[in-house]
């Protein structure tokens, strides 16, 4: 029988108060893995009361004391690396080999850097007058939801979660329905870590109703939001009505503009892995290749060989580089996408199918797939897919190039292969996107903010911004002559 899991609330273990469960699937092999409670809008606020209970206590201890506990959390998260590894491959397709050597140990890192780099938030002095003075301090928002996603389960908890602890926030986390249990997992490793009981809350259910009541709930201060950009504006309407600040990261379909002079090798190695990475079920992936007319033909054939190499089958397997996608109603939206690609003229260059081999038939696997020839009104190039499906297109100059990147609702991320840096940095500055990458794509530091613009969302994570995200500042003006009436009274005289 798969495990039932317990929400976390108050520091207690729970079922939903409907008495509902949900199963969660291993997009690997269709079989059921867990259960997790259904909960309702009852569970919501009673997490969200835990956590009003919580907060003061919490945000009243030291920077310290608070970074002590986050690192404390890092090490657990290493000492649990195979556990978490393991649990994220089975219940989101993530190979092992990535789940091991990228997600777990990047948790504990980004964990470990926001325990540290809380510690030197500052506030200002401002210079007034010589009769005053005023100073900022940064303070907690009080109660903060956080509603993550399923592309990254563990990883994307992290950003949020280590950010709002440190700064002395309660939190009520809500993971994706598809890929719960790396979170309840860490919601236990940070009590053992020393987080007091309602300091951290994970409630699970649909977002339609778990989520939405957590947007809604007048006690929440923030919602921190990673995912889909039709989602983030559900969240950002709901959140109109209290008023609360809203954190939205949100969807992108990212350019890759290879330049003239650009090394083609390096290019290429850098677009599959933009490309296929965590079977393209990444925000920042690369989805529009933009190519110079004058080096097309070599950018293609040799990004479709080297696609046809990788490895796909049984994520349980060190051999295996790309698992299947995380459920079956997305393997049917991105084959539809493939399906429109076809009638709307794209030529098909590899891929376009299930991969049919005894490892991969159970599971909601898809070829990684490119087309060429590809125009910027297709769906392909103005949707996010969110698969192992990009299109290639050609430009033949600078303008060309950044006009096309442009043309995009979304403004999250960009790459641009040159061996010229000056030309580089130049595209750079003119493209619309949060960041830009020069001869790289899907690199990101715990040191580097992360957010978009336009309707890839707005605010940071990462970074000592996302401290920002998740303290308000407080101005406090101090009087310095000690004289009981000043002049400006006579004004009301």
């Amino acid at each position: 029988m798969p495990e039932e899991y317990s929400m976390l609330i108050g520091g207690k273990k729970v079922k939903a108060t409907t008495g509902e469960v949900s199963e969660v699937i291993n997009p690997a092999n269709g079989q059921v893995v867990g259960m997790v409670p259904k909960c309702g809008e009852a569970d919501v606020d009673a997490a969200v009361r835990a956590a009003l209970e919580a907060a003061p206590a919490w945000a009243a201890r030291t920077m310290t004391e608070r970074s002590k506990v986050l690192l404390k959390l890092s090490r657990l998260i290493m000492a649990h690396h195979e556990e978490l590894a393991q649990l994220e491959t089975a219940e989101h397709g993530s190979p092992i080999r990535k789940t091991m050597n990228f997600d777990v140990p990047l948790c504990a890192e980004q964990i470990e850097y926001f325990a540290g780099v809380a510690r030197a938030m500052t506030g200002e002095t401002l210079p007034v007058g010589p009769w005053c003075t005023s100073i900022t301090i940064r303070e907690p928002l009080g109660v903060v939801g956080l509603i993550t996603p399923w592309n990254f389960p563990a990883l994307m908890v992290v950003w949020k979660l280590g950010a709002a602890l440190v700064t002395g926030n309660a939190c009520v986390v809500k993971p994706p329905s598809v890929a719960p249990l790396t979170t309840l997992k860490l919601g236990d490793l940070a009590m053992e870590a020393g987080v007091p009981a309602g300091v951290v809350n994970v409630i699970t259910g649909p977002g339609e109703t778990a989520g939405e009541a957590l947007v809604r709930h007048p006690q929440v201060a923030k919602i921190g939001f990673t995912g889909d950009t039709a989602t983030g504006k559900r969240i950002m309407s709901l959140a109109s009505d209290t008023v609360k600040q809203v954190g939205l990261e949100l969807g992108g379909n990212n350019a890759f503009i290879v330049l003239a002079d650009a090394d083609i090798d390096s290019a290429v190695e850098g677009a599959v892995w933009s490309a296929f990475f965590n079977s393209g079920q990444v925000c920042a992936a690369a989805g529009r290749f933009y190519v110079h007319d004058s080096r097309y033909d070599e950018f293609v054939e040799k990004m479709v060989a080297a696609a046809r190499q990788l490895r796909y089958g049984d994520p349980m397997s060190m051999e295996t580089v790309m698992g299947p996608v995380a459920y079956e109603a997305h393997r049917d939206k991105v084959e539809g996408y493939i399906e429109g690609a076809k009638k709307a003229g794209a030529r098909l260059l590899c891929g376009g199918t299930r991969p049919d081999t005894p490892e991969t038939r159970s599971g909601f696997f898809v070829a990684p797939t490119i087309f060429g020839d590809c125009t910027n009104d297709m769906r392909l190039m103005q949707d996010e897919v969110f698969g192992p499906v990009v299109g290639i297109s050609r430009f033949k100059d600078l303008d060309e190039a950044v006009a096309l990147t442009n043309d995009t609702k979304y403004g999250l991320s960009a790459s641009v292969w040159t061996r010229d840096l000056r030309t580089g940095l130049n595209v750079a500055g003119r493209i619309k996107a949060g960041t830009v990458w020069i001869n790289e794509h899907l690199i990101i530091f715990c040191e580097t903010p992360w957010g978009g613009c336009k309707q890839s969302g707005w605010g940071k994570d990462l970074s000592t911004m996302a401290l920002d995200e998740y303290t308000m500042t407080k101005h406090i003006y101090i009087d310095l002559t000690g004289e009981p009436v000043k002049p400006w009274y006579g004004l009301l005289k």
